[in-house]
């Protein structure tokens, strides 16, 4: 950026943004840490079961990186909390995922979790949950179930007998 001098202003950057950043490379950092020390990481063609948190944490801290370094524009709206039922249902869905794998299978807690979710959104349609849940459950099985060959039953428990 100039002035009409042609001098050179310094860019401005977002405090909120730096603030988080920070806050999730030092999340990221301590989880990477604790998946190194404590789990299996083995190689790219034998995945342990650390490979992933570790190389999520990564992917995190350099996300954070470049939001923390991201100009902050003229129109940014100012930060807001989100709603309690949002907030709720965001942090609920792991739980939700977590408590019904097992006993449901992928295929109904992956449908379960994102149609559930997918409410933080005030402006979420009954129909576009279910698209959403329906579209996400299918990648979620192809990928995991299919292609990666990992051992999560497609149907629990309760659904089999």
């Amino acid at each position: 950026m100039t002035t009409e001098m042609g001098q050179s202003r310094p860019r401005s950057f977002s405090r909120r943004n730096v603030t988080f950043a920070a806050i999730f490379v030092c999340f990221s950092v301590a989880t990477g840490i604790y998946a190194y020390r404590t789990l299996k990481i083995g190689t790219a063609a034998e995945m342990g079961s650390g490979f992933f948190p570790v190389m999520l944490s990564i992917v995190l801290a350099l996300l954070a990186l470049a939001v923390a370094f991201t100009p902050l524009s003229s129109g940014a709206q100012p930060l807001r909390f989100a709603s309690i039922k949002s907030s709720i249902l965001v942090m609920g869905a792991p739980l939700v995922f977590g408590l019904t794998i097992q006993s449901l299978g992928l295929v109904i807690a992956v449908a379960l979790t994102i149609f559930l979710s997918s409410f933080a959104s005030r402006f979420a349609t009954l129909r576009q949950s279910l698209l959403l849940a329906a579209g996400f459950t299918i990648f979620c099985v192809a990928v995991f179930h299919f292609l990666l060959n990992l051992p999560i039953p497609l149907w629990g428990d309760l659904i089999i007998g």
